[in-house]
C-alpha cells in the first residue's frame, strides 16, 4: 500500500501551521477539488458553469482574508485540470461530484468543524469511492477498494493517538496531492484568486 510520501505530508502540515494564524482557520472547513477531462483541457469557465457559477461575475480575492463564504468557490486553471476550493463541501456532495466527472476524473477531500469529511474519487458521472478520512476503512461508492493502493498513510494515521484535525486534514489533502499531482502551499491563499458566487 502506498500513499503520499512523508515530504508531502509534512508539505501540507507546514502549510497548516503557516496558515494557523489567518481569520480563517484551515482547521475548521475546507475543500479542495481536482477535475480532468478526458480528452479535452476542461476550462475553468468551463467548470464555474458545472458549479453553478457565472464566468462573467468572477471575481478576484485573497483566500485568506475571507473568513467563511459557504457560497463561494475559488478556481485555478493548472494545465489540463482545474482546482476548486470551498468552505461548504460545494463539491463534496455526490450530484455535484457526479456532474464534475462528466467525462472527467475527479479527486477531491472536504471537512468541516463537526468533522464531518470525504475523500472521494469520482469518474465519467460516478462516484467510485468515498470514504471518511478517519475511518478509512470505510469506504462506498461503485468501486469503494479503487484507491486503497493510495491510502497508506491514512491507514497508518488511524491507529496513530496524536491524530487531530491539524494532522488529519494535512495527510488527506497530501493523499490528493499524491493522487492528482497537483499542489496547494500557503503562498496559494495569501495571493489573489478568482472565485465565483454559486446560486
Amino acid at each position: 500500500m502506498t500513499g503520499p510520501t512523508p515530504e508531502q505530508i509534512d508539505h501540507y502540515l507546514d502549510m497548516f501551521e503557516q496558515l494557523d494564524a489567518a481569520d480563517w482557520c484551515i482547521g475548521e472547513n475546507l475543500g479542495w477539488t481536482v477535475v480532468r477531462a478526458h480528452g479535452r483541457t476542461l476550462t475553468a469557465e468551463d467548470a464555474i458553469r458545472l458549479v453553478g457559477g457565472d464566468p462573467d461575475t468572477v471575481t478576484t480575492v485573497r483566500p485568506v482574508d475571507v473568513r467563511y463564504e459557504d457560497d463561494v468557490v475559488y478556481v485555478e486553471q493548472r494545465g489540463d485540470a482545474v482546482m476548486l476550493l470551498d468552505y461548504a463541501a460545494i463539491c463534496a456532495e455526490a450530484p455535484m461530484m457526479r456532474r464534475l466527472a462528466h467525462n472527467a476524473a475527479v479527486h477531491g477531500v472536504f471537512w468541516g468543524i463537526n468533522n464531518w469529511n470525504t475523500l472521494f474519487y469520482a469518474l465519467d458521472g460516478e462516484v467510485v469511492t468515498e470514504l471518511d478520512t478517519l475511518r478509512p476503512d470505510d469506504r462506498t461508492g461503485t468501486d469503494p477498494d479503487a484507491l486503497n493502493d493510495h491510502l497508506g498513510a491514512l491507514i497508518e494515521l488511524d491507529a496513530r493517538p496524536d491524530r487531530g484535525a491539524m494532522r488529519d486534514w494535512p495527510t488527506a489533502m497530501a493523499t490528493v496531492a499524491a493522487l492528482t499531482g497537483l499542489d496547494l502551499d500557503a503562498d496559494w491563499f495569501r495571493r489573489p484568486q478568482r472565485c465565483t458566487t454559486v446560486r
